[in-house]
């Protein structure tokens, strides 16, 4: 009996030994678990903190043309909706907002993010209630030398008012203290509404303000003025600086200008939809100088134009090399692939961005993607740079065009 009793109790000490040690092995796995919770809880905190740090640079920089003190507002909504704090944060995260300038006089924003966690279990400690997390940020808004080219041929005499209000709305995305603008306008010739500028809000919404519609559609002279403009303001190797062109237009591009054998220069148009008709214009004035099927309706003494069907008139010489003859057809696609070559020295030369929006259905958009090297095109070159086109089916869809396309402009100067 003795030695029954003396199992039992071997037995039960070990029992007692066990519950002991099962005691101190839960607790040891319930420190870990929570251990583990809280830094989980931590870390998810910490990448939720560096998200709403970087939005709120990012947005602020892109907005800082509406004053610093409405891009910080912007910023800070941007922080808030970007940092919910998975529960954790004890109170209302701080925000704080520096603006500076950089050795190339470029504007610089540091944002400092501050959160209070308090854990879930690690709190039992008393010098582990709380942790304070921190994530900073630092965005730089380049410097925008840009040229604004627009469409004004005859297709837009409906819509002439909504392109105007459009356009002015899109100048003023931008930074009058920091970026340089000019304004470009093409129909039947080119003009330059307003030379390259800084400041130039004021100038260039006035100079909007009176377009008016008519004419063909000479695109390749308009980005021609926009690759001069651009090129007239230099800056330094170091200098943060994106060069872009943006090009609205409603139709094809199907105005070209050739000088003859004579040295007599006119610009051959085309009329949407193609191929249309063709007329002879003054490259200086734009005044029509034919009836739509290239005889001379120019009053006599005036000026003399080449007599098209004569055999020494009957052609041209193309772009590509070949002699083209004249006719509609030809005028149309011509004004298309010179638009498109200077659309390429652009980019090539400059290393410029092209955005291009188009309005309407009555749009070549293959034209539209390549002018802009947009990847989807079939002449994409991944060695220039990348721009992109966006299209507005119809007036009402014009501002969130212009809008999309301020947003990408805006984008590649955030950094």
């Amino acid at each position: 009996m003795n030695k029954l009793h003396q199992l039992r109790w071997e037995c039960r000490k070990k029992a007692g030994q066990n519950l002991v040690f099962f005691a101190i092995m839960l607790l040891a796995l319930i420190l870990v678990v929570g251990l583990c919770v809280d830094a989980g809880t931590i870390y998810l905190t910490k990448a939720e903190l560096d998200k709403a740090v970087d939005a709120a640079s990012l947005t602020i920089v892109r907005n800082l043309f509406q004053g610093r003190t409405q891009a910080s507002i912007v910023g800070q909504a941007a922080f808030a909706a970007n940092f919910r704090g998975g529960g954790a944060a004890t109170n209302a995260p701080a925000l704080g907002i520096t603006y500076a300038t950089d050795i190339n006089n470029n504007t610089t924003v540091s944002i400092l993010g501050t959160a209070t966690v308090s854990p879930y279990f690690m709190r039992l400690i008393p010098r582990f209630q709380t942790f304070q997390i921190s994530s900073g940020a630092t965005a730089t808004r380049a410097k925008l030398i840009m040229s604004l080219v627009l469409d004004v041929s005859g297709s837009e005499s409906s819509t002439i008012s909504t392109i105007k209000s459009s356009a002015s709305t899109f100048v003023g995305y931008f930074d009058d203290s920091m970026d340089h603008v000019s304004l470009i306008t093409f129909s039947s010739t080119t003009n330059l509404n307003v030379r390259m500028c800084q400041p130039f809000k004021s100038t260039i919404t006035t100079a909007i303000s009176s377009l008016s519609a008519g004419g063909a559609t000479y695109t390749d002279g308009g980005l021609k003025l926009a690759l001069q403009q651009n090129s007239t303001v230099t800056n330094s190797p170091t200098d943060n600086v994106i060069r872009v062109v943006v090009l609205f237009t409603d139709g094809y591009a199907n105005t070209f200008q050739y000088t003859w054998p004579t040295n007599k220069t006119y610009n051959l148009g085309g009329f949407d939809p193609p191929p249309g008709a063709y007329a002879v214009f003054n490259p200086t004035n734009g005044v029509q100088l034919t009836d739509n099927k290239g005889y001379n309706t120019w009053p006599q003494g005036a000026e003399t134009i080449p007599a098209f069907f004569n055999s020494s008139w009957t052609t041209f010489l193309s772009v590509n090399g070949t002699n083209k003859t004249v006719n509609a057809a030809n005028c149309t696609a011509e004004g298309g692939l010179r638009a498109l070559a200077t659309a390429n020295t652009i980019r090539n030369t400059t290393n410029t961005y092209v955005f291009c929006i188009g309005l309407g259905s009555s749009l070549d958009q293959s034209f539209l993607a390549s002018a802009s090297n947009d990847p989807t095109s079939t002449t994409f070159n991944p060695n220039q740079p990348i721009g992109d086109y966006v299209i507005a089916n119809t007036t009402s869809d014009l501002q969130m065009a212009f809008l999309e396309i301020a947003a990408k402009i805006l984008l590649r100067l955030t950094q």
